[in-house]
């Protein structure tokens, strides 16, 4: 019974940990990827971080025989592999490889090019994330754009429920540094609500990656005039 009752606490304090920005405004260490979900229905998911110099990329691959996660380390934001580490959460095992084991990886720049527009959620049995269609659409609309400390954030409500925030982006530029952050809080399958397990698809703060540079000068560029 004791065991049962120390399982559901962890079990929750993970998952309020998992909502926490505090969990993803600091680069996701060996420890913590220990704390990332394995989804009960083997979806994938695809997670990019970017804090100060270093860049990295989280992939969820639960599809096939064995279920790991890969952590990718661009340690200069040069769009390089710097290190990789691969959680097998059925053994509890950490690994550590020169190159990425996951079939879903391309390249640096790609995984982040194809985070940052949605593509890797669309063509894989992966959770739909809000991505930049979505920001973008916002943005020429004209409409739910914020101005918030040095940069915008701009919300996409629910047609169903309008007080209702679905998702919600941010993304500034100072001193020639970026902030880049996507957040699906949940998306629908007709009237079905989905949360994902992760419910940032990209945080990036004070970044100088190259990729997260030219997608805030574009976005930037789209912030409607007064």
């Amino acid at each position: 019974m004791k065991k049962r009752i120390l399982s559901f606490v962890v079990f929750l304090f993970t998952a309020a940990t998992l909502y926490s920005d505090s969990f993803y405004n600091q680069p996701i260490s060996d420890e913590k990827m220990k704390m990332l979900p394995v989804p009960m229905d083997f979806r994938n998911y695809f997670f990019f971080q970017s804090i100060n110099d270093t860049s990295y990329i989280i992939i969820g691959d639960f599809t096939g025989e064995k279920r790991f996660l890969t952590k990718i380390i661009d340690e200069k934001s040069a769009n390089k592999i710097d290190a990789v580490t691969e959680y097998y959460p059925d053994m509890k095992k950490i690994r550590t490889k020169m190159t990425p084991g996951t079939e879903f990886f391309k390249s640096m720049d790609q995984m982040k090019r194809d985070i940052i527009d949605g593509k890797i959620f669309r063509e894989n049995y992966s959770y739909k994330m809000k991505s930049i269609d979505t920001l973008k659409y916002k943005l020429e609309e004209g409409s739910d754009i914020f101005k918030y400390g040095d940069g915008f954030t701009v919300k996409f409500y629910d047609p169903d429920e309008p007080t209702t925030i679905m998702c919600e982006f941010y993304f500034s530029k100072v001193s020639g540094r970026y902030d880049l952050i996507f957040k699906t809080n949940y998306y629908k399958l007709y009237k079905l609500k989905i949360v994902p397990p992760l419910v940032y698809s990209v945080y990036c703060k004070n970044s100088r990656d190259p990729v997260v540079a030219e997608t805030v000068e574009s976005l930037l560029k789209m912030i409607p005039k007064k």
